[in-house]
């Protein structure tokens, strides 16, 4: 393995993209313009008290990257390398030398947003690392997302300690409570000084995250030396650049469950269509994973795929025709053309119209004559205040392990995420770049198409 030293030699300042360009989210070197890395055995001096408690332990080199792109000649624009990540990323993982003093370490994690399975397996993880792994006694959970950052006074934090923690991975929700709206980055900056606070991790989405960017540089401008770290949060998986996000895995698993549901509904009438909306307002990995895993689905909708609606009525009445009855799952952003409100929401958001309400009351419409009729599931609320299904809690922990011993090698300013499923680190204002969205052309969803049988004029494949 090269050193720290050497990797920075063979990567010119110019050479670095963005994803590797991590010398402005160190708090030793975040007040230095010079794009490039960081020279960790430099600048990190503090013995990590792991080295003490497990002398066994292997270390990662604080300079290993992993490549930003490992599939080599394809053909498929979908494939095609993203220039962020030419440079490869970060790992994030326990370094033997830190940058903080674990003894001067006050921590907090705040839960942002709406629910999704798996927020309190990060809390969980979080504390259980700071306390067994870097010896951190003083680790507050912020009430009410960026609320209890804004405003502690009104929203006041709670201690986290390893008995408060230690069964909360049982049960759905967050016990800090998730909450939207709030952030004010010098309101916030105030009261992290004021409160002692020096490592702070942010679960939230892509908005979150973007505030979380907004976050760091106002502690920059300050020179308040805060490890900022994001742990990106979405049910829908549309996070850019990351592989996956918690509780995706434990949506899909609810969900094909419900699909299964609408297709014992569907079979069990004469001329029966099961219909389950899914959650998926830019992007439909729910909807796709949940078809493919349940197998009884004829159509996939999903908001990257334009369909007509006179097409997916011949579907029906083909499916109908050779089978008798029919399942449909639905991201809740597809057909959007159909259903189109014009409004905006006091964000700025695109108001979206219901387009399981939608095909609902039109396929009733469309089947009455002949004797058939919809079965309308819409399990949104419940599939994300489930408990976290175990191999979606192990990267729970993963996650929660991983961004503490990134905070404590002194970044800030980064979140933490799965690349070709290794952990790794990428500047936090590259989460707020788009959306993830399915490619058309992956094998994913192609597969998802070959699986339900789906029409070519349904599939996509042409746009």
């Amino acid at each position: 393995r090269a050193g720290s030293r050497g990797l920075l030699r063979a990567t010119g300042a110019m050479s670095f993209s963005e994803s590797a360009n991590l010398r402005r989210c160190h708090l030793a070197t975040w007040q230095d313009e010079q794009p490039g890395g960081v020279d960790e055995p430099a600048v990190n001096k503090n013995l990590n008290p792991l080295v003490d408690q497990y002398p066994d332990m292997s270390f990662l080199n604080p300079s290993e990257m992993v490549m930003g792109h490992i599939i080599q000649n394809s053909t498929r624009a979908c494939e095609h390398p993203n220039p962020m990540l030419d440079s490869g990323c970060l790992r994030a993982n326990a370094a033997r030398h830190i940058f903080w003093d674990a003894s001067q370490v006050k921590a907090a994690i705040v839960t942002c947003g709406g629910l999704c399975p798996g927020l309190n397996s990060i809390i969980r993880g979080v504390t259980k690392c700071l306390r067994n792994e870097y010896g951190v006694r003083e680790i507050l959970g912020v009430s009410n997302g960026y609320n209890g950052l804004s405003d502690p006074e009104n929203n006041p934090p709670i201690s986290l300690t390893e008995e408060l923690v230690r069964d909360i991975h049982m049960k759905g929700g967050s016990i800090i409570k998730a909450a939207r709206g709030g952030f004010d980055a010098p309101k916030i900056c105030d009261n992290l000084a004021k409160q002692g606070i020096n490592v702070l991790f942010l679960v939230g989405g892509d908005g979150t995250q973007f505030a979380g960017n907004l976050l760091f540089e106002e502690a920059r401008k300050r020179n308040l030396k805060v490890s900022i770290v994001g742990i990106p949060k979405s049910i829908d998986n549309d996070v850019v650049l990351f592989d996956r996000t918690f509780g995706f895995e434990t949506a899909v698993d609810a969900a094909s469950q419900v699909i299964r549901n609408a297709w014992v509904e569907a079979s069990s009438c004469n001329r029966g269509v099961g219909i389950v909306k899914l959650m998926g307002r830019d992007s439909g990995f729910v909807a796709m994973h949940a078809a493919t895993a349940a197998d009884v689905v004829d159509l996939c909708m999903i908001p990257e795929v334009t369909v007509d609606l006179k097409d997916v009525l011949a579907h029906v009445d083909a499916v109908l025709a050779a089978r008798g009855y029919m399942v449909i799952a639905v991201a809740e952003g597809a057909g959007q053309e159909m259903v189109s409100t014009g409004k905006k929401d006091a964000t700025g958001h695109t108001v979206y119209g219901d387009i399981g309400v939608h095909l609902r009351d039109t396929l009733n419409a469309h089947l009455k004559p002949s004797g058939g009729r919809t079965f309308y599931i819409d399990p949104s609320y419940i599939i994300r205040s489930v408990p976290i299904i175990p191999n979606d809690h192990i990267y729970c922990v993963r996650l929660a392990n991983d961004a503490v011993h990134t905070a404590m090698r002194g970044y800030s300013g980064v979140c933490v995420g799965a690349m070709h499923n290794v952990i790794c680190m990428l500047p936090s204002k590259l989460m707020a770049s788009g959306k993830k969205k399915v490619r058309q052309h992956s094998s994913s969803w192609q597969g998802c198409v070959q699986i339900c049988n789906m029409p070519r004029a349904l599939a996509g494949l042409s746009e």
